[in-house]
């Protein structure tokens, strides 16, 4: 993956890593996909083994879970047991949960996210989050959600969240839902730049990018695609971003896209922007630029050219 940081002590942490010894991050979805920040085509339904949980406890802090013993279900099920007021989640929203996980045949915790505030974003709907990113379709910032889901989905087994009929032991997560980000950068659009790839955009906000035929630039080179109100990103934040990576033509004259958060099931990213936690061209791109901003980066790296379109969607809490 082009956009690379390291993973040290207190940074901020992944829910990938977090949730693979349970196979949240398994390929699964819970509703009908539709363009990467628009509203599903159907929104994750209750059911009775959702319904049967209660969690107590102030919202943002971790809660105490009960569901009835041996709890089954045979798809996959989310009830709102606190309601928000914040913005709708959509499909491609990047958002910030906290999270217990339950087993649902003994009723023990079995993860949770820490309640620290330093849990990596979940993008609504990207297939590396699974039902966890499908769950939060249609969710509201500030919602509690309970989300009961099979064992053999959360295994990676081939089967879509419903499809099954058989009830099985149910996985619990009781999540509460405290931010999301835009899916796409909102800032104004900006004129072209004299030498720089053309970039155009899909309904989504997903950047396709076309290397032109003559040679990249020698040094790095920046230019603004949109140009955002937000807050101002520093070296001491962690940025949330989208990108795009395209390999500039090489000897046999031909470019290729190298990584994707928008196609690559991953959503968006948080990444410190301390020197030395990414590669200086990707840092460089979004250091004192602000949330909605769209940055077109040329980057020299040792493996060859690179332009990346970096959407800034956000900064990480403090």
């Amino acid at each position: 993956m082009p956009v690379q940081h390291r993973t040290e002590r207190g940074s901020v942490r992944t829910i990938p890593a977090l949730l693979v010894t349970i196979g949240l991050a398994a390929s699964l979805t819970g509703c009908a996909a539709s363009g990467a920040g628009s509203a599903p085509s159907a929104c994750p339904a209750p059911g009775a083994a959702s319904a049967a949980v209660t969690a107590t406890g102030a919202f943002g802090e971790e809660p105490k879970v009960s569901v009835p013993s041996g709890l089954t279900t045979s798809g996959t099920q989310v009830s709102v047991l606190r309601s928000g007021d914040g913005r709708q989640i959509e499909e491609g929203t990047p958002t910030l949960v906290e999270y217990t996980l339950v087993d649902g045949a003994t009723g023990k915790v079995a993860q949770t996210s820490g309640y620290s505030g330093q849990t990596a974003p979940i993008t609504a709907g990207a297939a590396n989050y699974g039902a966890l990113g499908s769950a939060l379709e249609c969710a509201h910032v500030g919602d509690r959600l309970a989300v009961a889901l099979p064992k053999s989905e959360l295994s990676g087994a081939a089967t879509v969240p419903g499809s099954s009929s058989k009830a099985e032991d149910a996985v619990i997560a009781v999540m509460d839902v405290k931010q999301a980000f835009d899916a796409r950068a909102t800032g104004t659009p900006q004129l072209a730049g004299d030498g720089m790839p053309a970039v155009v955009l899909a309904p989504s906000g997903a950047p396709g990018i076309t290397i032109p035929s003559w040679s990249a630039p020698e040094d790095d080179a920046l230019h603004l695609l949109r140009k955002g109100s937000g807050a101002e990103l520093t070296a001491e934040d962690s940025a949330v971003i989208k990108y795009t990576a395209v390999s500039w033509a090489g000897s046999n004259g031909e470019s290729s896209v190298i990584g994707s958060s928008w196609t690559d099931g991953s959503g968006a990213q948080a990444i410190p922007l301390a020197k030395g936690q990414v590669i200086d061209g990707v840092r460089n791109a979004v250091v004192g630029h602000r949330v909605g901003d769209q940055v077109l980066a040329i980057v020299h790296q040792q493996d060859g050219t690179t332009a990346y379109v970096i959407d800034v969607l956000g900064k990480m809490p403090a």
